[in-house]
This record gives structure tokens, sequence and C-alpha cells, in this order.
């Protein structure tokens, strides 16, 4: 009886200790691709106004890109058929339609799964369910758009201290997590490139950061016509083809996508445009973002660009984005 006794003393602590560890709840990582958004929602529907308003809105064409590319690759499929194997996609939109209901829009967060966002939308019929996406479709782009990044953005965190970081920072003042696949092509004082080749089925994909800076002057430096001027002057200098005598140049047809954004509280001027080599069979998109650094009176512009002649562009350079956003001064 004693011998039971002392057992139970060992036993009892280790099964709380054991229920503990159960009750932690483990979600696996996302299924689908960069990009991809599940839409859940009747066919009845699907099909209909609710349908159309949530096609218009992801299916959308990418600005800044040689070919068309949708925002998001949209997957369908009816409530009845979102079974087990769906639950942990990363990016998923529920349209319910029910009679007797108040008009919903609910943001959820890992639900099924790792770094998942969710978003519910519940509407009394079609019409409202469709004036409910079509009313929230900026908010909806942004929550998708910046979690897409935000995966991108954790996987480059183990890059902070990198040596490309580190040289970065001890050349500019500010920090890229960088990761040391990037090697320096070319640089200046004020200007500096680098790139990541790498191949896919026998394919070259490249993917370049460039920096440079120049002395703040005016306002009129965020015209668009200004920016590529300046952008112009550093690539023909500095940025050269496999052809003697070719340098990269923007696009003159096709004049960039701008847009303001804040980043991290400072007001940055996001540029989407299209590149080519001069002299050279090689061009593709890029993102620029230009921002003031007041202290120091000079303008800083992080540029990034793709070249995958054999593959769809978006999710490359939506990479160059994610990495360019994760600067720090």
């Amino acid at each position: 009886m004693k011998t039971f006794k002392i057992l139970l003393l060992f036993i009892i602590p280790f099964s709380f200790f054991s229920c503990d560890e159960m009750n932690e709840r483990v979600l696996p990582s996302p299924s689908g691709k960069s990009g991809d958004l599940l839409v859940v929602m009747d066919s009845l529907y699907y099909n209909n106004k609710a349908g159309e308003a949530v096609k218009q809105i992801f299916s959308q064409e990418q600005v800044g890109l040689p070919q068309r590319e949708p925002l998001f690759n949209i997957i369908h499929v009816p409530h009845r058929s979102f079974a087990r194997i769906f639950h942990p996609m990363r990016n998923i939109i529920m349209v319910h339609i029910k009679p007797k209901s108040k008009i919903k829009l609910e943001v959820r967060k890992e639900v099924w799964s790792e770094t998942q966002l969710v978003v519910t939308i519940t509407a009394p019929n079609d019409k409202l369910a469709a004036e409910t996406v079509t009313k929230n479709a900026s908010a909806l782009l942004d929550y998708f758009n910046n979690k897409e990044l935000s995966r991108l953005q954790n996987k480059y965190r183990v890059n902070t201290n990198s040596k490309n970081a580190q040289y970065i920072n001890k050349k500019f003042g500010l920090t890229l997590n960088l990761d040391e696949l990037y090697i320096v092509a070319q640089e200046a004082d004020d200007f500096l490139w680098m790139r990541k080749e790498k191949t896919a089925g026998g394919h070259q994909i490249s993917q370049g950061i460039m920096i440079y800076t120049y002395p703040y002057v005016s306002d009129s430096t965020f015209e668009v016509s200004n920016l590529m001027k300046k952008r112009n002057f550093y690539t023909k200098n500095y940025v050269s083809g496999t052809n003697d005598g070719s340098y990269m140049l923007s696009y003159k047809e096709y004049v960039p996508i701008q847009k303001e954004i804040s980043l991290n509280g400072v007001y940055v001027n996001e540029l989407r445009g299209l590149w080519h080599m001069h002299q050279d069979f090689m061009g593709g998109p890029f993102v620029n973002y230009t921002l003031v650094d007041e202290k120091n009176n000079r303008v800083i512009c992080i540029d990034g660009y793709v070249y995958s002649p054999k593959f769809n562009k978006r999710e490359f350079l939506r990479e160059q984005e994610a990495l360019i956003k994760t600067i720090t001064f």
C-alpha cells in the first residue's frame, strides 16, 4: 500500500504535465503557393454577383509586368466540398449567404494553419454580399497582400546580421535583410548593385537589388520623369548586359505606375515599371522605392528587378518588394 502511494506521487504530476502538453495547439504549415486564394462559396453565388465581385478584385491584372498576370490565383470550392484537405490553405475567403443574417465581415488569423488568413463574409442575399466585397475591396487586397509580404519577410529575418546586411549598413547607413546568395555585381561611392542568379529547369532566373543615393534638392525629385532620369543615369553607367556596350534602361513606352505608401511611418514613393537592356535581348519588371533621408539631406532609392524569360514574374517581384520593405535605418 505504501509503495502504491509513492507511485501515485510520481504519476499524478506527470499526468498533469502530459495534459498541458496535449492542450497546446500545434498548427501545420500553410498549404498552397504564394498568391493562391481559396474562395469558399456556393456555385449559385460564385457564378452571380458575389462571385463576380470577388473575381473583379482579385483577378485584376497586376500592374508593371510584361505579360498579363492576376493579383491572385483564385481557387473556388463550394461549401459542401470544403474538405479537410483545403483547411490549411494560406489565404481563404468564405462567403455565406443566410437569408435572415446581418451583414458581417470577419478577419481571422491562423484558424487551421500557421500564418493563415481567413476572411469570412456573411450577408442575407447575393446582392448585399457583392456590395460588401466591393465596398471593402481596398482593405481586402491590403489584408492578403500584406500577409504574403509578411510571410516572405519572416524568411528574411534570419539574414538581419548577414555579411550583406552588414555591408549595406556600413556603406549606406541602412539595413536590408539580404541573404548570402546575393553578390556584389558593381558599385561606386553612391551606388550598389547586388544580384542573385539561379536556374529552374535549365532556365535562368535573375533577381537584383540596386541602392543609390543623391542630394535632396526639392519635391520635384518625386516626379516620375525625374525618378526615371536618375534610375537611367545609374543603370546606364553601372548595370551592363552580356553584350559589349549593353546597359539597362527603363522602357520609354511604358510610364511607370506611381503610388505613395507609408513604410514604418516614413513617406515612400513606389514605382512599378519595365526595364530592358540596350543592345541586348533582356528585360523584365522592376519595383522602385524612393524616400528622403532628412537627417542627411539625401534621397535614397532602392530598386528591385527580375529577369525570368520562361516564367511568370509576379511572385519573383513580390520577393523583391518584401525584401526591400525590410529596410531599417
